[in-house]
């Protein structure tokens, strides 16, 4: 076995099994059966949180793996389409009406950052089809006209509502992982599976497209049903995922590039690390996020854009150097 599969690991499982034992309130393993307040914290709250965690920051990674592939551009990340902020105004708009309706036990606000993304894939799908193109620069742009309106509405929303939704729209937007239970967990687990699977499945399509239309025609791949095939799997992902945690960001730009450091053209290997390294990298920051300035607990996505900020500064200049 590869020596750096050991030890990436390695190191996530013992940072896995530690997370939960560590916060405001310590937490010793002879206390996980004998005391019932430390029982709940530890099995309904930090163990779900690190799982939740876990999942969604490597389905994060895996997506911005998979944008920067076929778009062939390395600053793509999963919120390049729009999808993000779709999700994003079915959310704020559900604080503002006060929404209530429940899904399989689920919280509704969850179903209305679903409908939001549906409705951005919706509209980018329809300027794609009404211009009669579907490649990569107008599945961007229509993205980015998307992001740029819908983000437009939230901030006219923000300015209407009363204080404390005010300020459960911020919280929300600023991406947060705060589930009780596993109920939020066993709804997202089959989705998890199958992105992974599917990914796995399309793994020489992948590899085709990133070197360009012309090549992926001679190949026999159609790349145009094929982008739109990945793009309505992974914007249906993103935004079911986006209605849990929140729009947290720089998961999907720091992660891919760092696979690619470490396994070069090993695409397989790639995707493997990607997995395994971005779901430990977001259970991380959340575990920093609860523990930093206890007891108060700073919203996860502050902690992701202050790491990725500055490295998002260095892949644009690394890429411009290459350039020149």
């Amino acid at each position: 076995m590869n020596k750096k599969y050991v030890l990436i690991c390695g190191i996530g499982a013992i940072i896995l099994l530690l997370i939960p034992f560590v916060g405001v309130i310590k937490i010793d393993f002879n206390s996980l059966f004998n005391n019932k307040q430390t029982s709940f914290i530890f099995w309904q709250l930090r163990v779900p949180r690190t799982i939740l965690g876990f999942i969604a920051g490597s389905s994060l990674a895996l997506e911005g793996m998979i944008f920067q592939n076929i778009f062939k551009n390395s600053l793509a990340t999963p919120y390049t389409l729009g999808v993000s902020s779709g999700a994003a105004l079915g959310v704020v708009i559900a604080i503002k009406l006060n929404l209530s309706i429940s899904f399989l036990g689920l919280n509704g606000v969850y179903i209305y950052g679903f409908l939001g993304a549906l409705i951005a894939i919706f509209l980018i799908l329809s300027i794609a089809k009404t211009v009669k193109s579907f490649s990569i620069y107008t599945l961007l742009m229509s993205g980015v006209a998307i992001n740029f309106f819908f983000s437009s509405l939230i901030v006219i929303i923000q300015y209407l509502v009363d204080f404390t939704q005010t300020i459960s729209i911020i919280r929300w937007l600023i991406g947060g992982i705060t589930p009780v239970g596993y109920k939020e967990i066993l709804f997202l687990l089959p989705l998890y599976f199958f992105f992974i699977t599917i990914t796995f499945f399309l793994k020489n399509e992948l590899i085709i497209s990133s070197a360009g239309d012309e090549f992926a025609y001679s190949k026999g791949l159609n790349i145009k049903r094929f982008r739109i095939i990945i793009f309505i799997i992974i914007s249906f992902i993103l935004g079911i995922l986006i209605s849990f945690v929140g729009p947290i960001g720089f998961i999907g730009l720091i992660v891919p590039h760092i696979s690619r450091i470490l396994f070069k053209k090993n695409f397989k290997s790639i995707i493997i690390a990607t997995i395994i390294m971005g779901g430990l990298l977001l259970a991380f920051t959340d575990f920093l996020a609860r523990i930093l300035i206890p007891p108060v607990e700073i919203p996860v996505g502050i902690i992701t854009s202050l790491i990725g900020a500055p490295f998002f500064i260095f892949v644009l200049i690394s890429s411009l150097k290459n350039r020149n």
